[in-house]
């Protein structure tokens, strides 16, 4: 008998590697199954390799209909010695596990303005090319998660405030104990401020619920639809790249003079401008958008520009990036810069209070990507453990998921000048010299799966 197809989760940014499919694109015909996969393949996504993809339980769905309902472990929220979550994402679920992993008992509970589903966040902006629903990214749901790891799970619940005195959580639905709390309320993007009538149409996605709004406004009479983005960062043009390859128009907006202005050097910003255009989107660069209306006959959006143009679309969808919240660590009086501030060992100014992910500031920077929480996640859980272990932080390679032009950055921290290395029509390798060091890479084309090799240049320095 044949072993059916499995399927394998990337933890790093949630790619799904699926044996029936393989990888053509990097030399894994469909069919290859995950033992044979070579132990120096590369996530198409982020650039980790094989090991750091796990099994998909899939039988769960299949068996719903026999099986006897999950019942989460009985717990009253009300242990004194229990480590509370506020958060229910990516970095709350990543924490969670690395606590169980340290063979802790102890009681956990959990408190989630969301339902706390577990899904690739990443995947947002690669979901639509590829055809998957937006519920299809879930991979698991916050009440099955929490009944696997013996967590207490709040959901749909806001936090009031943190009552750091008496170490108590205060919600709507009482009062939650805390000898440890652990912050990861994520980040938000910024809500832009809008004249006009349709001001408050502009779209945001930051999460499956959102991202569930976005398809539905576009995916909804199956004809293509015209979409306008305003930022043309790292959201923006994951999302540009994404809805175009789904059959979509796109046009991206920024008040930068090119792609990925903060991240990219110009060379690089050039090329995946023209492999847009390539597709189809248009980049109107050195402008904002100064209000938005809905024209009363056709229901279409009007979004006029500083320049002067104005540019008609069925959806507009704003990508300004990301800002932690920080708002209750504020209230709370915690330590709060750009985010909420951390030592060494993932505490907040309040020994018995820890933070990480996007809400986070370790050593004056922000640790907003993906690829890191593991390892947050592993300090925080050696600490509360008793086992104090400092976090390092790297700068780390940013993997751009635009298919059409991958693209991946080691973003410099230093002074110092790009030098261009290798350059043709498969693809550009650029290096960044500081004081006689390699302080940083971008890498275009072809060459992006040569991240790995160029960060172990990097970290030897």
């Amino acid at each position: 008998m044949t072993t059916p197809y499995r399927r394998y989760l990337c933890r790093v940014c949630g790619f799904i590697y699926d044996e029936a499919e393989g990888d053509p694109d990097g030399g894994l015909p469909p069919g290859t199954r995950y033992e044979d996969i070579p132990d120096d393949w590369e996530c198409p996504d982020c650039g980790v390799t094989k090991a750091d993809f796990e099994l998909i339980d899939d039988t769960g769905a299949e068996a719903a209909d026999t099986a006897p309902a999950r019942q989460p472990a009985h717990h009253d929220f009300g242990h004194p010695d229990q480590i509370v979550i506020i958060g229910g994402g990516m970095a709350a679920w990543a924490v969670v596990e690395a606590l169980r992993a340290t063979g802790s008992s102890r009681p956990i509970a959990m408190i989630s303005r969301c339902n706390a589903d577990v899904y690739p966040k990443p995947q947002l902006s690669a979901a639509a090319a590829k055809g998957q629903r937006p519920d299809a990214l879930v991979i698991q749901s916050g009440d099955d998660a929490a009944a696997k790891w013996n967590v207490a799970l709040m959901a749909r619940t806001r936090v009031l405030e943190i009552d750091r005195a008496r170490q108590r959580v205060i919600t709507p639905r009482g009062g939650v104990p805390y000898a440890h709390l652990i912050l990861a309320p994520g980040a938000s993007q910024p809500q832009p401020h809008l004249a006009g009538s349709a001001s408050g149409d502009v779209l945001q996605v930051n999460d499956l619920k959102s991202y569930q709004r976005l398809r539905e406004r576009i995916d909804g009479d199956g004809a293509a639809a015209r979409v306008l983005i305003l930022g043309a960062g790292l959201i923006g043009c994951e999302f540009a790249d994404d809805l175009s390859a789904a059959g979509h128009t796109v046009t991206l907006v920024d008040q930068a003079d090119r792609l990925l202005h903060r991240l990219l050097p110009e060379r690089l910003s050039g090329e995946l401008d023209a492999a847009l255009r390539r597709r189809g989107i248009r980049f109107i660069p050195r402008t904002s958008l100064e209000r938005i209306d809905r024209d009363t006959g056709t229901e279409r959006l009007l979004a006029h520009l500083g320049n002067g143009e104005t540019v008609t679309a069925d959806v507009a969808l704003s990508a300004l990036g990301l800002k932690p919240n920080v708002e209750l660590a504020l209230q709370s009086g915690l330590e709060v810069g750009s985010g909420i501030r951390v030592d060494g060992q993932l505490q907040t100014s309040d020994p018995a209070i820890y933070a990480l992910g996007d809400c986070s500031e370790h050593d004056g920077r922000l640790l907003p990507y993906v690829r890191p929480l593991r390892e947050q996640a592993r300090v925080v859980a050696a600490n509360i453990a008793g086992d104090t272990t400092d976090y390092t932080a790297e700068a780390g390679t940013i993997v751009i998921k635009t298919p059409c032009w991958p693209l991946a950055v080691w973003p410099p921290e230093t002074h110092g000048e790009w030098r261009e290395v290798e350059a043709g029509e498969h693809g550009t390798v650029m290096e960044h010299h500081s004081n006689g060091r390699l302080t940083g890479f971008a890498l275009s084309g072809q060459y992006s799966r040569d991240a790995t090799r160029y960060e172990k240049r990097v970290q030897a320095g």
